[in-house]
This record gives structure tokens, C-alpha cells and sequence, in this order.
């Protein structure tokens, strides 16, 4: 029997050890950013846009810290921060779609229509804990994104400022 669970833990670990290994990963290489001001409501949209590029240079994913706010700054810590990680699909630019016509090519210009993504709202809290973080990982759509120094710092620097101060 402990044989049994010695072979298991170590199947375990094999079995980790290789899916780990086949999980691509992006390390961020870009930072970006904007506001949008919103004067009806009298309110500013703050984006802090992180961006992984794929082994061909190609824009692979971006990930989005989001907070609105009363005003045109900050005068105090948001409550919420979304999150939004998008997926870029290579061929995004120009999907490739063709239609056969009774038996002829009819040519067609594609456009996506929408995106891969998914939002996470987190706590400001939560958003200022990973900000000082020294590094982050984040797995989705099965790869690991990493976060660059550059894009640490500009979290940092981003958590400061929706602070209010």
C-alpha cells in the first residue's frame, strides 16, 4: 500500500511537473493608458492597459485595470477595479472566412464582431495587494501571463494615483 501512494504522489508530480511545462507563457512588454471623461454623468473612466506580445511579436493578450470616479481625479480610493483580460486571436486583424457560392468563390471581407475576454472586479484593496506585488503570474485561456518590471511599476505608480493622492 505505500508503495501504491508513493507511486501515485510521484504520478502526481510527473503529471504537474509536464502540464506546467505545456502551459505557454507571455511575459508583458507594453504599458498603456486613458481616460475618458464623461460629462454627463461627471465622471472619468481610468485604464491602465498592460499588453503580451506572442513569440511573433503579434498582440497576444491585454489586461485592463478600469475605476471610475467622481470628477476629473481622484479625490479618493475607488471602491471597485475591473479587471479585464482579452485574448487576441493571431489572425484578429483579418479573420479568414470564405463563401462558395453554387460551386463559385464569392469573395467576402471579414471583421470580428467580439472579443475573448473576461472581467474580474476586485476590491481596491485587493487591486493596491497586487500592485506591491514583486511579481504576478495570472493563468487564463490556458496561458500564463507574466508581468513585466515596467508594468509592475506602472501598477504601482497607478495604485497611488486612484488613491487619491
Amino acid at each position: 500500500m505505500l508503495r501504491l501512494c508513493g507511486f501515485v504522489a510521484g504520478a502526481i508530480l510527473v503529471v504537474a511537473t509536464v502540464a506546467s511545462a505545456q502551459t505557454p507563457r507571455l511575459v508583458g512588454n507594453a504599458i498603456g493608458g486613458a481616460f475618458q471623461w464623461h460629462s454627463d454623468a461627471g465622471t472619468t473612466t481610468d485604464t491602465a492597459t498592460l499588453r503580451f506580445d506572442d513569440a511573433q511579436g503579434r498582440q497576444a493578450f491585454t489586461v485592463e485595470f478600469q475605476v471610475v470616479y467622481p470628477g476629473q481625479r481622484p479625490a479618493a480610493a475607488p471602491a471597485v477595479v475591473d479587471m479585464i483580460v482579452t485574448q487576441h486571436p493571431a489572425d484578429e486583424a483579418q479573420p479568414q472566412v470564405t463563401l462558395n457560392v453554387n460551386g463559385e468563390a464569392l469573395p467576402v471581407v471579414s471583421r470580428p464582431r467580439s472579443e475573448r475576454a473576461v472581467v474580474v472586479s476586485m476590491p481596491f484593496d485587493e487591486f493596491t495587494r497586487l500592485a506591491s506585488a514583486e511579481t504576478i503570474v495570472q493563468r487564463v485561456f490556458d496561458t500564463d501571463l507574466e508581468f513585466g518590471a515596467g508594468q509592475l511599476r506602472m501598477l504601482r505608480t497607478t495604485a497611488v494615483r486612484w488613491a487619491g493622492r
